[in-house]
């Protein structure tokens, strides 16, 4: 973890370039002399508010030919679209006229390092700007990587041992291991790939691959197989560790430019761990920004490094941009050991495009290249079952299953979606069996423990054990307004109507727009005598768009109880 003071820290290397954000559109410091161009400014602003950088820079390119007169105004808000886009060549001549924005000298100084200019690269990094709260990480870490490609290894030792690297403990450790293990300085790297190794986090595959290599080439095989095998428990990186293996022999950061685009990645993703796990991630609004950027940087300097890519196309994708999302997974070659990864997820992203017989096929020729692993097999099954082909996503959940491994409690994943799947094929005796199968691979689980809860509830079997599976799940998960309608349900059936009405007005709540939670606060209002509430609830139900069997349940009721009101209590008839 890099902590909250280094979290603003790497936030600020938006505010370090000589513009505003992308997306937030300060456009009031723009004053265009032509229409034309103003409309392509606010048409990249749009595109950057959903991480379409490449359409974004292409809008603000058209802006600046319409209004060349704007390159001052414009100059900057199109170097980084242009860097965020993974134009690094059009983003690079830029770069060479805005002498005092530290990501366009962060930009040249990486084209230098690849060109091997490295006192080049070192003098632009040493001039970056200090005090600043970026460069108190990132400064050091690439003067380091700088002066160990001009073959000062010493003194790029000496530069990661700076008061200001303090917080940041394990990124440090890591790069004194890189730069020690490429300057055959074996004690030194020996000892600080120790520290990393003590403080990681054991589903890391990038530090997985790194340790490994290192075991391997200093001739503890066991130890490399040790490291990458503790990964095996997830069935989407156990595809990778073939591949992984028949490079451990091969420095993963084979010379100093790699060192380079691998500081950018680690704090990236060092980044976006931190933000997924802070409550004031809302605080940031510029942080999801500074990792792409970083991710770009480093993909300047090596643009095969697909840890980067993969991530970078997890980040645009929060932007609910699927085609985006897709081109940097599709920049990984199929023999790029992370290549199993990204098909995985570009099949995702091509279902949500509406391309599902594409995605099918990708996942189809993954699960033939790869015939030992259950992965691809789940992946086309998840997606089958996502579009409602239960019988076909029951055959695949069913042919993966004898492809896990024994009694592994991943499995209780692949039990409840078959389960779900058996539920909706109306096979009910096959639903419990999977539900109680995955209940004795992972006993704790709360959306079994609710599934199967509620399943017995609506059948009126097992009352009390399904009531203590809800209210065990409850506990488990406090807040989840699924789990709260079942207890309410729950409560209704056992005669608790008053009960049952606050327990539901809660889970409302927490989903109003859930037509079934609402139906059922509607029948608890039916049951504690509050006819006038219930009718109200059924027909906010009606307007939430319920399924056709819940439809005609809901006109059912609201026929019999509205027909029974007094005339003044009616509803009022919607127009």
């Amino acid at each position: 973890m890099l902590g909250r003071s280094v979290l603003l820290a790497l936030t600020a290397l938006s505010a370090c370039a000589a513009t505003t954000p992308p997306g937030s559109a300060q456009t009031g410091s723009y004053q265009p002399e032509q229409a034309g161009a103003y409309g392509s400014f606010l048409v990249g602003q749009y595109a950057a508010s959903r991480y379409d950088f490449p359409r974004a820079a292409t809008a603000m390119r058209q802006a600046l030919s319409d209004d060349p007169a704007a390159a001052p105004a414009l100059s900057g808000e199109t170097f980084l679209l242009e860097l965020l886009a993974g134009n690094a060549g059009t983003a690079s001549a830029i770069a060479a006229t805005l002498p005092k924005d530290s990501l366009a000298q962060l930009l040249l100084a990486g084209s230098d390092a690849r060109a091997g200019h490295w006192q080049d690269a070192l003098r632009r990094y040493q001039a970056l700007p200090t005090p600043d709260p970026l460069t108190s990480v990132l400064k050091p870490l690439l003067v380091a990587w700088a002066q160990q490609g001009s073959g000062n290894t010493r003194a790029a030792l000496a530069t990661l041992q700076t008061g200001s690297m303090a917080q940041a403990r394990s990124i440090v450790a890591l790069h004194t291991a890189l730069i020690a293990d490429q300057g055959k300085m074996i004690a030194i790297a020996a000892q600080n790939y120790g520290i990393v190794q003590g403080g990681m986090n054991v589903t890391n595959l990038r530090l997985s691959e790194v340790l490994a290599s290192w075991d391997a080439r200093t001739g503890d095989m066991t130890s490399a197989n040790q490291v990458l095998d503790s990964l095996s428990p997830d069935l989407a990186m156990a595809m990778t560790l073939p591949a992984i293996k028949k490079q451990l022999m091969t420095p993963p950061v084979a010379n100093a430019a790699q060192g380079l685009a691998e500081v950018y990645v680690n704090l990236a993703a060092a980044l976006e761990d931190e933000l997924a796990n802070s409550p004031q991630r809302g605080e940031h609004p510029a942080a999801q920004q500074t990792v792409m950027t970083m991710l770009q940087l480093g993909l300047q300097l090596r643009p095969d490094l697909s840890s980067a890519r993969l991530l970078l196309s997890e980040v645009v994708d929060k932007g609910n941009n699927a085609a985006v999302a897709l081109a940097p997974l599709q920049a990984i070659d199929t023999s790029d050991p992370l290549y199993p990864l990204a098909a995985l997820r570009e099949a995702v992203l091509l279902t949500r495009l509406g391309q599902g017989d594409q995605a099918q096929s990708l996942l189809q020729q993954l699960a033939q290249a790869y015939p030992w692993s259950p992965e691809p097999i789940l992946a086309q099954a998840d997606l089958l079952r996502q579009s409602s082909q239960f019988t076909d996503a029951i055959a695949l959940y069913t042919k993966a299953l004898p492809l896990m491994p024994p009694n592994s409690p991943a499995g209780w994943v692949v039990y409840y979606d078959r389960a779900m799947c058996y539920d909706q094929a109306k096979d009910w005796p096959r639903t419990q069996a999977d539900l109680q199968q995955a209940l004795t691979l992972s006993p704790g689980q709360p959306y079994v423990l609710n599934y199967l809860g509620y399943s017995w509830a609506v059948k009126k079997e097992n009352m009390p054990k399904a009531r203590a599976m809800i209210e065990q799940a409850l506990q488990l998960v406090p807040n989840d307004g699924a789990i709260i309608d079942s207890l309410g349900y729950v409560l209704l059936q056992q005669g608790q109507a008053q009960a049952a009405v606050r327990t539901l007005t809660q889970a409302v709540k927490l989903i109003p727009e859930d037509p079934t939670i609402n139906a059922h606060l509607g029948d608890a209002y039916a049951a504690a005598g509050e006819h006038l509430q219930a009718v109200f609830q059924w027909r906010r139900a009606l307007q939430l768009d319920p399924a056709p069997d819940l439809t005609t349940e809901l006109l059912a009721k609201l026929q019999i109880k509205a027909a029974s009101l007094p005339a003044a209590a009616q509803p009022a008839a919607s127009n």
